[in-house]
């Protein structure tokens, strides 16, 4: 059996302040140590939560510029498209406009010179008939 003596006393002393100094020398700073490095990886884990929100906010509000542009370039094409097909519009219009008064100044022309043509024709139309019945009688009338 167990003799509870002196020596028992002593080597109940002797863990208890065997404990206590592993526990000042040792333990204590491996527990702080292992606490820094907790705490150091809650603040990056804080740090780049954060970043990563920060990111998604810039992706969402570079995504959201990027739609406004194509919108605001896809507006000014279509700007730019209506204009152009009105002043081509325009365009033909005034061609078409100038085709019809160069057409009316020749048909005009066409039909001045055709009254000549007739007035002129009609003055020497008895000339020229008596000219014809000359040549086909082979007398004078």
């Amino acid at each position: 059996m167990i003799e509870i003596n002196q020596s028992l006393l002593i080597q109940i002393i002797n863990v208890l302040l065997l404990m206590w100094l592993l526990n000042v020398i040792l333990y204590k700073p491996i527990r702080a140590v292992l606490k820094q490095r907790g705490e150091k990886l809650a603040q990056l884990e804080s740090e780049a939560g954060a970043a990563q929100k920060g990111l998604a906010d810039k992706e969402k509000d570079y995504q959201e510029r990027l739609l406004a542009a194509r919108k605001e370039g896809l507006d000014y094409k279509n700007e730019l498209k209506m204009k152009a097909q009105d002043d081509e519009k325009k365009l033909i219009q005034e061609a078409n406009q100038k085709v019809e008064g160069e057409l009316s100044q020749a048909r005009q022309k066409i039909s001045q010179q055709l009254e000549a043509a007739r007035k002129s024709l009609t003055g020497d139309l008895s000339a020229f008939s008596q000219e014809i019945a000359k040549k086909i009688l082979g007398r004078t009338i």
